[in-house]
């Protein structure tokens, strides 16, 4: 069970869904994000377009996201998929999550956290459990100074890739950012992660948010690098989460 908390809050950290991207047209006149320009210089710099995506994370009200991978490591304890929704005030987590738990293949197990407890439902019945030190709370993901987005801020050698099409529709712009990130930054929310430096491709839409991170590295040990990926599919959700 311990170790179905480390990977279930660990999914719920570092959270993909694989957006289907082709090429801008030349006939496409893409806006820019002129909100993100915080010097002056009428240019979003990549930092600053982070910066901004950033921002948006720490403003919503709740997120609706799903956490994937396409890697599937020798290990008794690995997740592979989660999804569900994450509060700000108060903060809190619903959804559900599948993978490898504790050498059993499961899939769809509930995840409930609220009140600085965990749930999860095996056998019918949900059950509460103390977090080990390493493992964050899921339900804090959102908290503008520990949670997932920091990793944005922290990013390193950020570079702007080339505005691409996609969405439900192919009718939105996205840009992909790559970047490097510190060890130290994602072991801020995972401090098992015993990577030095992992690393990211952030897709951010044309209004600044951040819409796919993708992030590769040692988040476990021995089990060589990984990469997950986390879609967010909404923001601005407001939806009650109680006690199972």
């Amino acid at each position: 069970m311990k170790t179905l908390r480390r990977t279930t809050a660990a999914a719920v950290l570092v959270l993909t869904a694989s957006f289907a991207l082709v090429g801008c047209s030349g006939d496409d006149e893409p806006s820019g994000n002129p909100s993100a320009n915080t010097d002056g210089d009428d240019e979003v710099s990549p930092e600053e377009a982070l910066a901004f995506a950033k921002s948006k994370l720490d403003e919503t009200t709740g997120v609706r996201l799903t956490l994937s991978t396409d890697d599937d490591p020798d290990s008794e304890a690995f997740l592979s998929e989660a999804s569900g929704v994450i509060t700000a005030d108060p903060a809190a987590f619903d959804g559900k999550a599948s993978g490898t738990f504790e050498g059993i293949p499961a899939s769809d197990v509930d995840i409930v956290s609220v009140g600085g407890t965990v749930y999860a439902k095996f056998l019918g019945s949900f059950q509460d459990f103390d977090l080990p030190d390493c493992v964050p709370d899921p339900a804090g993901l959102l908290d503008p100074t520990s949670g997932f987005a920091t990793v944005l801020t922290d990013a390193q050698q950020v570079e702007a890739g080339e505005q691409v099409r996609g969405g439900a529709d192919n009718d939105e712009i996205l840009t992909p950012y790559t970047a490097v990130v510190p060890g130290d930054s994602v072991q801020n929310l995972l401090p098992c992660a015993p990577g030095d430096e992992f690393v990211a491709t952030f897709t951010l839409d044309d209004d600044g948010a951040l819409r796919t991170a993708d992030l590769t590295g040692e988040f476990f040990a021995d089990t060589g690098e990984i990469t997950y990926s986390i879609a967010i599919d909404d923001y601005d959700v407001d939806e009650e989460i109680t006690k199972p």
